[in-house]
């Protein structure tokens, strides 16, 4: 008798065990599926068409961003110097004497980002160079300056010529890139 007992007892608890916990499909688990993909960033990046560089003190170059939006975490619009007129993309400017004809070369001095002068004889160390970045709407200012300013007694291309007109040009390079660590 005992056996039916405890078989009478499993079966109930069998079943009641069915009984607390029935399943229907308003019960069942489920997921939440979502999906976005964010919208391509966009900016305009405003750079002046002509700049008269001084003869006797630094020039600053506005840069500026406007309509910044979409701006990936971590990400930056970066303003880099691309090429000058000179060779090989030196940033130099060119000039001709009206009276004789002789011509001149002055080489600018370029600071970006970094805030260290580099000249612009020397390519290797401008190209890519950082003039302004940004992670909003804003502007910022490059430094430009002949280099005839570091030599004071110089002569020939190592002076500024009363008289000549020097012209010149310099190209740029915009690209999203990552944003330093140091939080800017």
């Amino acid at each position: 008798m005992f056996k039916k007992f405890l078989a009478s007892l499993t079966m109930a608890a069998a079943v009641g065990s069915l009984a607390a916990a029935p399943v229907c499909a308003a019960d069942s688990p489920r997921t939440n599926l979502t999906m976005y993909e964010a919208p391509d960033p966009t900016y305009t990046i405003t750079i002046p068409e002509t700049v008269a560089i001084s003869t006797t003190d630094t020039t600053l170059v506005p840069i500026t961003a406007s309509d910044v939006s979409n701006l990936p975490d971590g990400k930056q619009i970066s303003v880099t110097y691309e090429s000058g007129n000179g060779v090989y993309g030196r940033l130099y400017l060119q000039g001709t004497d009206p009276n004789d004809g002789t011509s001149y070369v002055m080489t600018m001095m370029i600071a970006g980002t970094a805030g260290d002068f580099r000249m612009g004889a020397l390519e290797k160390q401008i190209k890519g160079m950082e003039l302004a970045s940004f992670t909003d709407n804003g502007t910022e200012n490059f430094q430009l300056y002949p280099a005839a300013f570091d030599y004071p007694d110089g002569t020939g291309n190592l002076q500024i010529h009363k008289g000549v007109p020097y012209t010149g040009y310099m190209t740029y390079g915009i690209a999203l890139t990552d944003t330093p660590s140091s939080g800017k």
